[in-house]
Parts: structure tokens; C-alpha cells; sequence
């Protein structure tokens, strides 16, 4: 069951959420030794477990009915996860204008 579940509409937006991450990891290479964040420390490899997830949950989201799939734009969903709904949690819905009411004529 957990098979059918771990599919390829799952595992590569995760893969994308997952080498996103990988793109800092490398980007600290240029990053004086001084500058650099705790390794050892547990808060820095969250995201390294949560960014995949997201992405993961978005893939799904998307693609749960679809037979096949594009692997670049499933790649790409997984990568754009954490800012997509970053997004969305942070846009505000428009405000609602309320109808106006008709004032009844007096004959």
C-alpha cells in the first residue's frame, strides 16, 4: 500500500524540494568559514526534511489524477513548493463588496 503511495507524482516533487536545498548546501562554499551556519545544530536541517515534504504534498496535489506526468514540471513544482505556499499564506483574499441594497420606491 505505502508503494502505491511513493509513486512518481510524489517522489519527484520531492526530489525538486530536496535539490533546492542541496543548491545552499553547495552555495556555503563560497561563504567565509566565519560566516557559516552551525552544521551540527538541528534547526539548520529542517528544512532539509520539510522543504521535500512540501514539495511532495504539492506534487500530489496536482498530479493525484493524472496517469503520466512531465518529470521536468514535477521537478519544478517540488523546487517551487516552499515559495508557492509561502505565497499563498501570505496573499490576502480581496475584499468583499457588499451588494447594495435596493431602496423600495413609494408609489
Amino acid at each position: 500500500m505505502i508503494a502505491n503511495l511513493i509513486n512518481e507524482n510524489i517522489l519527484l516533487p520531492a526530489m525538486g524540494g530536496f535539490a533546492i536545498q542541496l543548491l545552499s548546501l553547495l552555495e556555503l562554499a563560497k561563504v567565509p568559514i566565519s560566516q557559516r551556519p552551525d552544521l551540527k545544530s538541528l534547526v539548520y536541517w529542517i528544512p532539509y526534511l520539510v522543504n521535500p515534504l512540501l514539495g511532495g504534498l504539492l506534487g500530489f496535489t496536482y498530479f493525484h489524477n493524472e496517469q503520466t506526468i512531465n518529470p521536468v514540471l514535477a521537478i519544478h513544482i517540488g523546487a517551487s513548493a516552499p515559495i508557492t505556499l509561502r505565497m499563498m499564506a501570505s496573499s490576502r483574499p480581496p475584499k468583499t463588496i457588499e451588494p447594495q441594497r435596493s431602496i423600495p420606491e413609494n408609489p
